[in-house]
């Protein structure tokens, strides 16, 4: 009987995977689903339980922690938790590069010849 609190959407994307610790281990894996709450990925290598995990989608970043991790079809799958995820990160550079561009553009032409000329002094 199926526990989950949620349904399970199936997904094949590639994905790159930061298992986070002393020294970061990166590498790349795909998702084979996806839900609210969790995503399941085939990985090169076995995780262990607890292991915190940086994903890094196109436009997105999640921070989730290893569930569980078994052998399947020669190779591995985690059933990983989600914990926090950032979306719209895109969207998120151009407003932040607009904003420091604005903050740099002095507010009258001759702002910073004034400036200077004051610390001359």
């Amino acid at each position: 009987m199926n526990q989950r609190r949620e349904a399970r959407v199936p997904v094949d994307q590639l994905v790159e995977v930061i298992v986070l610790g002393p020294s970061d281990v990166h590498f790349l894996c795909r998702v084979r689903n996806a839900s609210g709450r969790g995503i399941g990925l085939e990985v090169p290598e076995r995780l262990a339980t607890g292991a915190a995990l940086r994903i890094k989608l196109v436009d997105a970043i999640l921070l989730g922690e290893v569930i569980y991790c078994r052998a399947q079809d020669g190779g591995w799958y985690a059933g990983v938790e989600l914990e926090h995820a950032i979306y719209g990160l895109a969207a998120l550079a151009n407003a932040t590069r607009g904003f420091m561009e604005e903050k740099l553009r002095p507010e009258h032409p001759d702002s910073l010849h004034h400036t200077d000329r004051k610390n001359e002094q």
